[in-house]
C-alpha cells in the first residue's frame, strides 16, 4: 500500500510505496521521522491511520477535481454553442456524452483513502477498504479543520521568548 503524506514540520509531500514494510517514515526533504504504527494496518486492510493512529478515515475517487471541473464545462459550453445554433439534437448528444464520459471515469477511477487529522492519502491493494469507511463527512471533517487550527495556534505561541526581559 503506497502512502502519501505532508511532513509536519517543513510541509513538503512525500511518498512510501510499501507502507506495511516500513518501520518508520521519514521526510525527504526535512528528515523529520516518525513510526509507523503497524496496528494500523490489518491483514484485510487499514483499519486505522498509520501516522497519527485515528481510525476517521474517509474514501473518495482518485481523480482531480480540476480536471472533472473542465470535462464539465467544456460540455457546457459546446452544447450552449449547439443550443445558440438551434440544434437540440446536437446539444442533447453533448450533453449525455458528457454524462456517460464521467459515469465511465466514476467506474474506472479507483478510490483513495485518507485520514482526516493528518490528511495521509492511502493508495493501492489493503488501502480499498470501501465497506469499512464512509464518503467525506462534513461534520467530522470540520472537526478536525478545527483541530489543526488550534494546534497551529498553540504552535504559534510557543515562540522563542527572550530570557532578557526590559526593564
Amino acid at each position: 500500500m503506497e502512502l502519501t503524506f505532508a511532513c509536519p514540520d517543513c510541509g513538503v509531500v512525500s511518498r512510501i510505496r510499501e507502507i506495511e514494510s516500513a518501520s518508520t517514515i521519514k521526510c525527504s526533504a526535512c528528515g523529520h521521522a516518525r513510526q509507523v504504527r503497524h496496528e494500523s494496518i490489518k491483514a484485510v486492510g487499514l483499519a486505522a491511520c498509520a501516522l497519527c493512529g485515528t481510525d476517521d478515515l474517509y474514501i473518495q475517487k482518485d481523480f482531480p477535481h480540476i480536471l472533472g471541473l473542465s470535462i464539465v464545462v467544456v460540455g457546457f459550453v459546446v452544447s450552449s454553442v449547439f443550443w445558440a445554433y438551434y440544434m437540440p439534437i446536437s446539444t442533447l448528444a453533448v450533453l449525455l456524452l458528457t454524462a456517460a464520459l464521467d459515469l465511465v471515469l466514476y467506474y474506472l477511477v479507483p478510490d483513495v483513502t485518507i485520514c482526516y487529522r493528518c490528511l495521509s492519502q492511502y493508495r493501492g491493494k489493503g488501502a480499498d477498504t470501501s465497506s469499512r469507511f464512509a464518503p467525506f463527512d462534513l461534520a467530522i471533517g470540520e472537526r478536525y479543520r478545527q483541530e489543526r487550527i488550534r494546534v497551529e495556534k498553540l504552535r504559534q505561541q510557543k515562540q522563542p521568548v527572550d530570557p532578557v526581559s526590559p526593564s
